[in-house]
């Protein structure tokens, strides 16, 4: 996982915290307030809710068969819970079951504003912008209707979450829009009726913002917003409300950022003095503040010192009981693991990579009883949508009944009455048929979903099997190593030494390849900016791959010297590419000879790098799904089945491609294409 995506996903966690409790207080000030029944109920639920979650639900449950609370409300309590107890996912699916009717919005359009804020933001930290962006627009097309403080309030919230999500999916202009209306009419709201919540709010948003630009590398841009924010944070901890936690914990906050906006356009001296402020508050050394520290080390690259403080923020992401999930691996395993590699402490690197592993089946479980449960939602969803349709089918028969009684009475015209039954039926039929393709679309949908679950199975437990080998390999010869008993000779400690670096590469790669998984589906250009030789490359693919020393095989590289010429791109990523092309091709031939071309496509100012095998080949019509990441297409193979699909995103993200030549029938041929640049 690259360093922005990591600090994305962390720092988007306490986005979901904050804003929540952000918008539940401006719920509980501004939206309920009153005498009647459903007020006295609300006020029943949150009471019991700040003593015990668990009796809460029980309440709930109570008051919904008594029919006191509605369907929607009961979800919506449901969906508060479930998030306080750290569990997302379900607090998402209680979110979603709100707002299947418009009961919630009739009810309380606070609590529906709310809702939307909020499972928007979840949306966001699983990654799916699009759903999270689809929620906002609607509820925020919704509050356009709503003049009062409130609705200006909810509008610049929800203008701010589409705009986040904007930020991540590349959308840079359309996120600045949506982010500067949304800081005007805050900034307006504060100025209007100063209160402390409309100054946090303001504050809050402000900082989100910023986080946004950082998150996703816009650094100079963030840089333009931290005045904004110094002035919000400002006029907040100026407001006699205001605690000296929150106006420290914000302060700090920007100084991180400050760090990181400096530090990445080249001003080492004015982001080191920005972190010394941080470091120096007494936030810095709280359990959000420690969170903030490792996003900041992450981002600057400061391996050493975020393995150091590792332990600590192990032990605060562990207190918050956080449910696992591949969020949780992604977010906070990962870059443990990461650090540690990049810090050169093996030890470690080692038992994180086995955590890890002993995590995947619970992943699996956990993740695979949501699905069924959204699906659930989705399929209850539907149920309610047809029994409306057929309410409103009601009630326009009725209403051609009525009116074709009144032709008889009227014109007593047979004819007229035949056209209409005629009409009727056509429109019966037209239903009918789009009833049937939609039934085709549910059959199709609930088979790709079963295919999607069954590769991810076979992933997990092929991963589980990849890293157990060789760490059982590491164990056992850590143990003879260690044991006074065992002597050994040269060549007997020699040969265990080849087999644990061995081993150790192993799972160094495969932990490389999972890391590189996140990033298949990017479009983030790779930057450029590497002088380097076209055989340097292959020369630094062959030496990273595992084609040397395979005494089985004939490997040649073949060049003409007038293809030995310096082009410009990043040296790393091409070996990188290229040698997973000779994994490849090694793992899928076992006899005969792998051959690596370098030749120059003039007309297209392409270098094309050629990898042939004599192996057992790729079908022609399966020439595009073994790019597509966890596909096998034959199960006596090791591997994970993600290789090819990272050779290909890097290729991409370099400018270039890779492809399978078809027309070459010994056995597979891979052309891999970069930009002829000097």
């Amino acid at each position: 996982m690259n360093p922005k995506k990591l600090f994305h996903l962390l720092s988007i966690s306490s986005l979901v915290i904050l804003v929540a409790l952000t918008g539940c207080d401006s719920m509980q000030r501004k939206g309920f307030s009153g005498k009647n029944k459903d007020f006295t109920q609300d006020s029943m639920i949150e009471q019991v809710m700040e003593k015990d979650l668990d009796s809460a639900l029980k309440v709930i449950d109570n008051l919904e068969s008594k029919k006191k609370i509605s369907e929607g409300k009961a979800n919506y309590y449901r969906g508060q819970i479930h998030y306080k107890l750290g569990q997302e996912l379900s607090a998402e699916l209680y979110f979603k079951r709100s707002l299947v009717n418009d009961d919630l919005l009739q009810e309380r359009p606070s609590m529906y504003y709310y809702v939307s804020d909020q499972l928007s933001t979840i949306l966001t930290v699983k990654g799916d912008q699009e759903g999270a962006i689809d929620i906002a627009t609607e509820a925020y097309s919704v509050i356009q209707k709503d003049t009062t403080q409130i609705g200006h309030y909810w509008s610049a919230i929800l203008l701010h979450d589409i705009g986040y999500s904007q930020m991540q999916l590349g959308h840079y202009t359309e996120a600045e829009k949506n982010f500067t209306q949304a800081w005007n009419t805050l900034k307006q709201l504060a100025s209007v009726n100063p209160t402390f919540d409309h100054l946090y709010t303001w504050s809050r948003i402000t900082y989100n913002i910023i986080d946004a630009y950082t998150s996703t590398g816009q650094f100079e841009e963030a840089e333009k917003w931290i005045p904004q924010a110094e002035e919000a944070i400002a006029r907040m901890s100026s407001h006699p409300e205001c605690t000296k936690t929150i106006a420290e914990e914000y302060t700090a906050g920007i100084n991180t950022h400050k760090a990181l906006v400096y530090i990445k356009t080249n001003r080492p001296k004015e982001a080191q003095m920005a972190y010394q402020r941080f470091v120096g508050t007494d936030y810095s050394k709280t359990s959000k503040g420690l969170i903030e520290h490792s996003e900041y080390l992450e981002l600057a690259e400061r391996w050493n010192d975020l393995a150091d403080i590792t332990p600590k923020v192990d032990s605060v992401i562990q207190s918050w009981d956080t449910p696992l999930s591949l969020y949780y691996l992604k977010s906070y395993l990962t870059p443990y693991l990461k650090a540690y590699l990049r810090s050169g402490r093996t030890k470690q690197a080692l038992k994180m990579a086995e955590r890890i592993v002993d995590s995947s089946d619970s992943i699996y479980r956990y993740e695979r009883q949501h699905n069924a449960e959204e699906l659930a939602i989705m399929y209850e969803t539907q149920e309610k949508e047809n029994q409306i349709a057929k309410q409103q089918t009601m009630l326009r028969n009725q209403m051609y009944i009525a009116i074709m009684v009144a032709v008889m009475l009227i014109l007593i015209s047979i004819v007229v009455i035949t056209l209409i039954r005629l009409r009727n039926a056509k429109k019966l039929s037209e239903k009918n048929k789009e009833l049937a393709e939609k039934n085709k679309e549910l059959v199709f949908a609930n088979k790709r979903a079963e295919e999607s679950s069954r590769m991810k199975t076979d992933f997990i437990q092929q991963i589980s099997h990849e890293i157990r080998t060789p760490l059982n390999i590491l164990s056992g010869f850590t143990q003879v190593l260690t044991s006074p008993e065992v002597e050994l000779d040269e060549a007997e400690r020699a040969d265990i030494n080849t087999r644990i670096t061995t081993n150790t590469k192993r799972i160094t790669e495969l932990v490389n390849k999972m890391i590189e998984l996140s990033d298949i589906h990017s479009k983030t250009v790779i930057e450029r900016s590497d002088d380097v030789t076209t055989v340097q490359i292959a020369a630094m693919a062959v030496e990273n791959s595992d084609i040397q020393g395979i005494n089985h095989l004939t490997f040649n590289l073949e060049f003409e010297q007038d293809v030995d010429k310096p082009i410009r791109t990043n040296s790393h990523s091409a070996s990188r590419a290229l040698a997973l092309l000779l994994n490849n091709a090694v793992k899928f031939t076992k006899k005969g000879s792998i051959e690596l071309r370098i030749t120059i496509d003039d007309a297209a100012r392409m270098v094309v790098y050629t990898v042939t095998d004599t192996g057992i080949g790729v079908p022609p019509y399966e020439a595009e799904r073994i790019f597509e990441e966890f596909t096998q297409l034959d199960n006596y193979y090791d591997g994970t089945g993600i290789g090819l699909s990272v050779a290909r995103s890097i290729a991409r993200r370099l400018g270039g491609d890779i492809k399978l030549d078809t027309s070459y029938t010994n056995g597979a041929r891979f052309v891999f294409t970069l930009p002829d640049e000097a």
